[in-house]
């Protein structure tokens, strides 16, 4: 099972890191002990030679000229660490005495030595420090010569001595590591908890929130925490006007399809009433122009729908002149003769982007341009284009006065436009669209009383 959890992952990492970090500490600790214990045994082996030799030189030692003097060692059973430091001063000598061994040579002549170096091989008459094998046993030796008596002194310690006495200090260093990782690890355990609380607690406001209930969070969090509350606010706000947006536009729609749905309602009653013909094709005609209204609708609403879920559109390099004309051709003929139509077109001029929502845009331009503007009035089209975009402005004359800024809200519609065909809806499919391809939109009332739609687009690239 794969564990996915930030307060294991410290716990493990910080123990790990712990233990690690003491390990090193006590082998760093015991190699030194070793170097410093070897030290003092050398300095302990070099100065009991000097001891020895300066009590030789002195006299000579009493035994018999043919035998030389055995210093008898004590046999203490090892007994471990059972014993404590004033137990063991009670005894008449101590458990390591049989452990350390001298020798004597006055020329060829073996005049002093330990009981316990009766079997030792011959040693080196070279000064220094040495190393020898006896039954098996390391032992470590010193070699000092006195020329003036013709004096060798030979010491030796086993090497075991230091290699206990090393045992005793790794084990000093493991054992607190050993009795301290339990309450270390529940220390470090309580503190990430405690770290990780306000973590939990921001978990549980996000848990807690409800549609109904988008408020932001404010919570004295740690300032690496921050940023998190921050973003999970500015995502609460998103939603929040998101769904202020839907709200409004599902009371926009009902509102705009209850109001056909009435008067197809009120005709299709008085087309069942009717008697006179003249009536009947006045019912039959609103009917139809009903019908049409709320299929245009309809449409729209289906169109807005695609694009709020479209997040991604197939872009190619498109030529601008090409898709204007198409457009052009899209209107009603009745609008094509409404109005002058100049055309100022760079022919260069290409597009990046996808050709069928393009042309949604300019159509929905266009028609609006030529629906708003006076009979015989004048629309204009005038491109632009550099290497990094592409502009595109549709003018046109004798609008009547309207909310600049307001233009491209869904259903938004000036009052005097009431009467006019659509539904309020074709701005903004056409600023949607405009966004979806990383461009911009921008309407600005012009000088002769009409309106300018300003569109810049992505160039092709090159």
């Amino acid at each position: 099972m794969r564990i996915n959890s930030i307060k294991f992952y410290l716990l493990l990492g910080i123990n790990l890191l712990m233990l690690g970090t003491l390990s090193l500490n006590a082998y760093i600790a015991y190699h030194d002990a070793l170097h410093e214990l070897d030290e003092i045994y050398d300095a302990e082996l070099a100065r009991s030679a000097k001891l020895i030799s300066l009590l030789l030189s002195s006299g000579e030692p009493r035994g018999a000229k043919d035998q030389p003097v055995v210093v008898a060692v004590p046999h203490i059973t090892d007994m471990g660490e059972s014993l404590s430091a004033q137990q063991e001063r009670l005894l008449d000598g101590h458990k390591y005495e049989g452990k350390i061994a001298f020798q004597a040579q006055q020329g060829d002549r073996l005049i002093m030595l330990s009981e316990n170096a009766l079997q030792f091989p011959t040693a080196k008459r070279q000064s220094g420090y040495h190393e020898i094998t006896e039954h098996g046993t390391l032992w470590v030796t010193f070699s000092y010569y006195v020329p003036e008596h013709d004096l060798w002194i030979f010491t030796a310690q086993r090497e075991d001595i230091r290699e206990e006495l090393g045992a005793h200090i790794a084990q000093a260093q493991v054992r607190p590591i050993l009795f301290m990782m339990l309450p270390l690890s529940l220390l470090i355990y309580l503190v990430i908890k405690l770290v990780l609380r306000p973590l939990n607690l921001l978990q549980q406001q996000v848990a807690d929130k409800t549609p109904e209930q988008l408020h932001e969070i404010r919570l004295q969090l740690p300032a690496e925490l921050q940023p998190v509350q921050s973003a999970i606010n500015t995502l609460l706000q998103r939603i929040r006007s998101y769904l202020q947006q839907e709200k409004r536009f599902v009371a926009d729609a009902s509102h705009e399809l209850r109001t056909p749905l009435s008067i197809l309602q009120l005709h299709a009653q008085n087309l069942s009433t009717a008697t006179d013909q003249a009536d009947i094709d006045e019912a039959t005609d609103a009917i139809t122009q009903g019908s049409k209204r709320m299929s245009h609708l309809v449409d729209q609403l289906l169109a807005i729908a695609k694009l709020d879920h479209l997040q991604q559109i197939n872009c190619s390099s498109e030529l601008l002149t090409p898709l204007l004309h198409q457009s052009l051709s899209q209107l009603p003929l009745k609008l094509l003769d409404k109005v002058q139509w100049q055309l100022n077109l760079s022919d260069n001029c290409q597009l990046f982007g996808d050709s069928t929502l393009l042309q949604s845009v300019f159509r929905n331009v266009l028609d609006n341009a030529a629906k708003y503007s006076p009979q015989d009035g004048i629309v204009s089209v005038t491109t632009t284009c550099d290497k990094h975009s592409t502009r595109i402005c549709i003018s046109n004359s004798g609008m009547v006065d309207t909310e600049v800024n307001r233009l491209g809200d869904r259903f938004y519609r000036h009052q005097q436009h009431q009467n006019t065909d659509g539904a309020g809806l074709g701005l903004s499919i056409v600023k949607h669209i405009v966004e979806l391809h990383h461009g911009s939109i921008s309407f600005t009332a012009n000088a002769q009383h009409g309106l300018d739609v300003n569109i810049t687009l992505p160039a092709a690239p090159r």
